[in-house]
């Protein structure tokens, strides 16, 4: 299979960070390897996992690709699979991220991350929605509760910290219910200064609803998932490559 170059940043990411995305391709809730997952058996991974991740990063990506492409359309392509950005695109259009015909994969992932931490905006409760526009410096003493989700998405498109904190969280729940254990990915520690009120049954349930309980394909139930963790990881890669 041909290297994709739309992942090939992932064997610059942080080990735990690629762990978590290597566990979402092979592990379902129980802990127990998927069925149908090719990744457990390479010599990649029995030699790299779970402390050297960065090395099987190729062929974390192959296992993705796998997951995301059409096995039709695979067996037609004589085994390759389809690009991530073909699969980014499908998974934006599943999830009706609004997206253009000729947006690149940045533009792409910032549209649906965008859209992800919206959405959590808005199923905040009133306390909660307060809560996070004091953390977020924003006086809403005379502001209704449309005007303060309002000012908060104007925030997150504006305040490049506040959207990295609150994106890698909603990622790592996201990644918690897929297989149900505590993960990390840098950039936690600071976190509860501004939204940790999103870790509570609402925001778990929320996230659920959206990205998981509705969705009938076992595979987009794993792909989705992969996708978001992909483009926060690329994301947060670029944001401390500028920093």
């Amino acid at each position: 299979m041909k290297e994709d170059k739309d992942l090939l940043f992932l064997a610059k990411c942080q080990n735990d960070d690629l762990r978590t995305l290597c566990d979402i391709l092979t592990h379902n809730k129980q802990g127990e390897l998927r069925f149908s997952e090719q990744l457990s058996n390479t010599d990649a991974y029995l030699n790299c996992y779970p402390e050297k991740m960065n090395l099987m990063a190729k062929e974390i990506s192959e296992e993705f690709r796998k997951f995301g492409s059409n096995t039709v359309h695979t067996l037609y392509k004589k085994g390759e699979a389809d690009s991530y950005e073909t699969i980014l695109r499908r998974v934006c259009k599943k999830l009706k991220v609004s997206v253009a015909y000729n947006d690149n994969v940045n533009m792409m992932e910032q549209r649906l991350l965008t859209t992800l931490c919206e959405k959590t905006t808005e199923k905040l409760s009133d306390e909660e929605l307060r809560d996070l526009a004091d953390k977020a410096g924003i006086s809403h003493k005379n502001l209704n509760r449309q005007q303060i989700v309002f000012s908060l998405m104007i925030s997150l498109r504006t305040n490049r910290y506040l959207f990295v904190e609150l994106m890698t969280f909603i990622i790592t729940r996201i990644a918690n219910m897929i297989f149900g254990r505590t993960i990390s990915m840098m950039g936690m520690i600071t976190f509860e200064r501004y939204v940790g009120m999103l870790a509570g049954p609402i925001g778990w349930g929320m996230l659920a609803c959206w990205t998981i309980s509705d969705i009938a394909s076992p595979a987009y139930r794993v792909v989705i998932p992969a996708v978001i963790m992909i483009a926060g990881m690329r994301y947060r890669h670029v944001e401390l490559s500028e920093a």
